[in-house]
């Protein structure tokens, strides 16, 4: 994507809405009475689980999933209310930094506790040195492993000088906290920043079978024994822990899909496909749907 410099400005949109986060708009300009030259703006993109409130320097400007294509560039503060009126859930704040000619990613999955929660932000700042790209990971907790395309390259805070152009698997982990797997892209000239919230497994939370209270019928099988219980022929995947003690399944394989579904951890379902970050399975009778691969365990 290095070698698309020049962007028009009314497509932002369009490729945000294809996931092209990262592209720099480096070249990015519009022109208004007779050729006046403006500066580039910054574009911001915020998902979340579940839907929240979107707030910026104290003003609600809309509801995730939130996009933003003429944000001037420099500090703003970001607040996320969780739009919810089953489990309370914590709020998130922060301040980020926008960038000239960037589109910055801010993702949240809310919990009842800020320890349960999890997250990042993923943008790109401009260096120096056009021919080569780099990386920079903060964590929360610090001291994180970090992989790179299955390859380990250290802890947390981490400064990669130097990394592939193109696209990238990014995996955070430690012990006590549920993996992050990130996927974004490195170009030229940039240096891809990402800040990432690890949510913290509670005691007991290993436990991978669910409560009665969190059965749900689509979730039993006809002789009664819940998927927990009962043996599926492989390919099949077993939904992990999570921080919500639920799994959406979506209708499509994207965080903006359409909720079909909820399943709970420890429960196994058949793998009818995959595609990157994403397992399709079969849920119920005739009732398929894509569960986010961060929280499930493939068995071939």
């Amino acid at each position: 994507m290095a070698s698309l410099s020049i962007v028009v400005f009314d497509d932002i949109l369009s490729l945000m809405r294809k996931k092209l986060f990262l592209l720099p708009l480096a070249s990015l300009v519009f022109f208004l009475s007779g050729c006046s030259f403006k500066k580039s703006p910054s574009a911001l993109q915020i998902n979340s689980t579940p839907t929240a409130n979107v707030f910026i320097d104290g003003k609600q400007v809309g509801k995730t999933p939130y996009q933003a294509s003429n944000l001037s560039a420099g500090e703003v503060l970001i607040k996320l209310i969780p739009d919810t009126t089953s489990e309370p859930l914590v709020s998130w704040d922060g301040k980020i930094k926008l960038n000239e000619g960037v589109l910055t990613l801010i993702e949240r999955d809310f919990a009842s506790t800020e320890a349960g929660s999890s997250g990042q932000i993923l943008t790109l700042e401009k260096t120096k040195n056009k021919k080569t790209a780099s990386l920079s990971i903060v964590s929360d907790p610090d001291g994180s492993l970090v992989k790179i395309d299955g390859e380990a390259k250290g802890f947390t805070p981490l400064l990669l000088g130097e990394i592939g152009e193109g696209d990238h698997q990014i995996a955070i982990s430690k012990d006590g906290f549920l993996e992050k797997i990130i996927k974004a892209r490195a170009v030229l000239g940039y240096q891809l920043v990402v800040n990432a919230k690890l949510a913290q497994v509670s005691e007991g939370s290993l436990s991978l079978t669910p409560t009665p209270s969190r059965q749900d019928s689509s979730s039993s099988t006809s002789s009664g024994r819940s998927n927990t219980e009962q043996e599926i022929a492989k390919p099949y995947v077993q939904i992990k822990d999570t921080p919500t003690g639920w799994l959406r399944v979506r209708m499509e394989p994207s965080t903006t899909a359409t909720e079909a579904a909820k399943v709970n951890p420890g429960e196994k379902f058949p793998l009818l496909d995959e595609q990157s970050g994403w397992y399709k399975i079969r849920y119920g009778q005739n009732k398929e749907g894509w569960v986010s691969s961060q929280y499930a365990t493939k068995y071939e």
